[in-house]
């Protein structure tokens, strides 16, 4: 985190006519409709420890896996790492029922063929309805490799951008399989490739979707979730809240050991748009761009000063808040999944900001 930012020249916001549907009570129905309640906050038993999150984000920040840049041999080692996670879990391979690979090709900037690879694994949701719309959850996993050496140092490993977030969705997998967590809804887990490089792995997955994507109703994708120092305990930060009404569903959500979403920081509105969620978003219409899927990052710092530098180590990292802010998100996850998405972009907040 992050990719360079999107240029946006104009957005249209469709909003949701949902309001106008009408229903008939049959039994059946009436059953759907009491499921669609937004339920009470549910309480889990099963829970991920900090040691199950500092193992695998050192695992992935190692200096053995040299910054994990696109292309890399480490890139492949870790993309095998966390398909094995996925795998364990319990979750079912996204690629044509046998692989966990989604395996593409881009040209670089000396048009050099990079060969990559994203992770996705796919949890089939336990209500017969909601099973067939899809929560995504996603984190981006590679890096910027070795770069320029700062006092003796040239591996950027990459331990906050983004072996967290990448941790986060490996937590996630584990949690949300447990039977007393299953959503209702269906969720595709994604680790992508080449976000630092223009988001490829996640646009690549856009173009050749293993889901149907008009089923998709939100994507939280997760970045830099182990430094808590600027925001504070139990805060977070939900990119682009400014512009939709999610954090006021999200604030809905009222675990035993709550998280709250940050509205003061120091994070510029914009990095709404520099990360994978940008690519679900935005689409393009002719020459417009259009806000398109509900897709955030959710984030737990507003420190950019370990961005792209060779101190983004992993003993930095806070690994008891980290796995307190996995759990919680377990928790959401499987609270959005079993209530009524509805989700709505503000078009005037967005185009104000777009003035600024």
């Amino acid at each position: 985190m992050f990719c360079s930012l999107y240029q946006v020249d104009q957005i249209y916001i469709h909003s949701p006519d949902s309001k106008t549907r009408t229903m008939k009570l049959s039994v059946f129905a009436l059953f759907i409709l009491m499921l669609a309640v937004q339920p009470a906050s549910p309480q889990q038993t099963r829970t991920i420890t900090p040691d199950e999150l500092k193992t695998w984000v050192y695992y992935l920040a190692s200096d053995e896996m040299k910054g994990r840049r696109n292309g890399s041999p480490e890139m492949l080692q870790a993309a095998q790492y966390i398909s094995d996670v996925f795998r364990g879990a319990g979750l079912r391979p996204a690629v044509g029922d046998t692989s966990f690979f989604q395996e593409y090709s881009v040209k670089d900037r000396n048009n050099v063929t990079i060969h990559e690879r994203n992770v996705v694994g796919i949890l089939e949701g336990t209500n017969p309805v909601l099973k067939n719309e899809w929560i995504l959850v996603s984190a981006h996993f590679d890096h910027v490799g070795i770069r320029q050496p700062v006092d003796g140092d040239s591996i950027y490993n990459g331990a906050d951008d983004n072996a967290t977030g990448t941790a986060t969705v490996m937590a996630l997998a584990r949690l949300l399989t447990q039977p007393e967590n299953r959503p209702q809804r269906s969720v595709l887990f994604a680790a992508w490739s080449g976000e630092e490089s223009g988001m490829n792995g996640s646009r690549w997955f856009l173009g050749h979707p293993v889901i149907p994507i008009e089923q998709l109703k939100l994507n939280l994708n997760f970045e830099m979730t182990g430094e808590f120092k600027t925001l504070g305990d139990h805060l977070f930060i939900i990119t682009g809240y400014l512009f939709t009404d999610f954090d006021d569903l999200v604030g809905k959500y009222t675990p035993a050991d709550p998280w709250k979403v940050a509205t003061q920081m120091q994070t510029p509105p914009g990095v709404f748009f520099a990360s994978d969620n940008a690519t679900f978003a935005f689409k393009r219409n002719g020459d417009k761009t259009e806000l398109n899927i509900p897709a955030f990052t959710l984030v737990t710092t507003d420190d950019m000063n370990l961005i792209h530098k060779p101190s983004d180590e992993p003993e930095k990292m806070d690994y008891v808040n980290m796995a307190s802010f996995v759990n919680y998100a377990a928790g959401l996850i499987t609270w959005l999944a079993a209530g009524e998405l509805k989700i709505s972009w503000d078009r005037g907040a967005f185009e104000e900001f777009l003035k600024k």
